[in-house]
């Protein structure tokens, strides 16, 4: 059985310094607090009251860290029934009202949710080769003006979003790529 043998912490907001416990199992592996810090310094202005999807979300930590800094709701998407329990039992210990679970695969939860959010947070185990499929299912699931992260391995080729979208900002350090990605109002309801 995995246990907790380190932990992350809640960089800033109403949870700041608090410790989020990490389950040790193979592809379970948080964003580093220099790229969280950056992520969340470009989201500054755009997260208050705002809704967020942490898809793949593993730790929670991207997650957590959005529930802290004021998005009106978050719901992290996580597979794995083990780390998906122990995010549960984080959001009741925490006292993240704002935060809801969901322990079912990403492609599952893109597929067949008929609601719409304001921010996705894309960050797939690596080995897995997820990005593309995620990001193609994600795109209509954005409201317009919406923001979508996405972090890959630098040495991974993804596609490219359609014209709609803007790169707003794209990040590497060590051997991870951040991209911050926002939907366009073009007048059509397409992706």
């Amino acid at each position: 059985m995995a246990k907790s043998k380190h932990t992350i912490r809640i960089i800033s907001g109403t949870h700041r310094s608090r410790r989020i416990p990490v389950l040790e199992k193979e592809g379970l592996r948080p964003t580093g607090d220099r790229l969280r810090e950056t992520l969340f310094n470009w989201l500054q202005m755009k997260l208050p009251g705002r809704t967020v999807w942490d898809v793949c979300a593993g730790t929670g930590a991207l997650g957590f860290e959005a529930a802290s800094r004021g998005a009106k709701q978050v719901k992290l998407i996580e597979m794995d029934t083990q780390v998906s329990k122990q995010l549960k039992n984080i959001t009741q210990e925490f006292a993240f009202e704002n935060v809801q679970v969901f322990n079912q695969s990403a492609q599952s939860f893109l597929q067949n949710t008929t609601e719409t959010t304001d921010i996705i947070f894309l960050d797939p185990p690596f080995a897995n080769n997820l990005i593309d499929e995620l990001t193609n299912l994600s795109l209509s699931k954005i409201g317009s003006g919406g923001l979508l992260y996405r972090e890959f391995g630098i040495n991974q080729e993804v596609v490219n979003l359609p014209d709609n979208w803007e790169l707003l900002r794209t990040k590497s350090a060590g051997q991870v790529k951040i991209e911050l990605w926002q939907k366009q109002n073009t007048g059509k309801t397409n992706a």
